[in-house]
């Protein structure tokens, strides 16, 4: 039995969708999706609501279409990982890189309330991670076949990414240890391939 294709039949976004969906995910990570309503975010974007229920039937499928586009936005670390013009370390550091930046304002308490209350927006979200996971163990056990790597348990060290990316989005955990993103990211790869051992 075959997973589940993250990339189901989707209808495509036009700029203008495009434009006011990335203005109001900010909203959204500060000010959660479970009470905000049409009227707040008309008021927000700036237009009426006439016209975003023109574009989204409902509050739900624009909070979907929202998560989708951030979705497509955090796939692109898929390219960096197996773009084969890029040197092998290079392509981890730049892809999870671009991953950990485009995590940036995301927050727990969004994530939280799709999950609980928007079960459709939330599933998507649990396949990307499992896919994105498994593209890491294929970067890895890569790695590992072309001696650039050594021998570990890529399925172990793809877990720990996954962790990490959880990390960087509790804002709480990154002002406690005095870190932004993309502190957070530097000192998590340096960690990674140069090792924590002083030399």
């Amino acid at each position: 039995m075959g997973r589940k294709s993250v990339q189901k039949e989707r209808k495509e976004l036009d700029t203008k969708q495009e434009k006011w969906l990335k203005k109001v995910l900010p909203y959204f990570y500060e000010n959660g999706v479970r009470k905000v309503t049409m009227d707040e975010i008309s008021d927000y974007l700036g237009i009426s609501k006439a016209t975003i229920y023109n574009y989204f039937k409902s509050k739900e499928e624009l909070i979907e279409a929202a998560v989708w586009l951030k979705l497509s936005d955090l796939a692109v670390m898929k390219e960096y990982l197996f773009n084969d013009d890029l040197d092998f370390i290079e392509r981890y550091h730049e892809g999870v890189k671009h991953f950990t930046n485009n995590l940036g304002g995301l927050t727990t308490e969004y994530l939280n309330e799709l999950k609980v209350f928007f079960p459709n927006c939330w599933e998507p979200i649990q396949l990307f991670q499992d896919v994105s996971v498994e593209n890491l163990m294929q970067y890895y056990s890569m790695g590992i076949e072309r001696g650039i790597l050594s021998n570990f348990n890529i399925a172990l060290m793809a877990q720990q990414d996954r962790i990490f990316f959880d990390l960087v989005t509790d804002a709480a955990f990154l002002a406690k240890h005095n870190l932004s993103i993309q502190l957070a990211f530097e000192e998590y790869f340096n960690a990674k391939f140069n090792g924590i051992l002083s030399r």
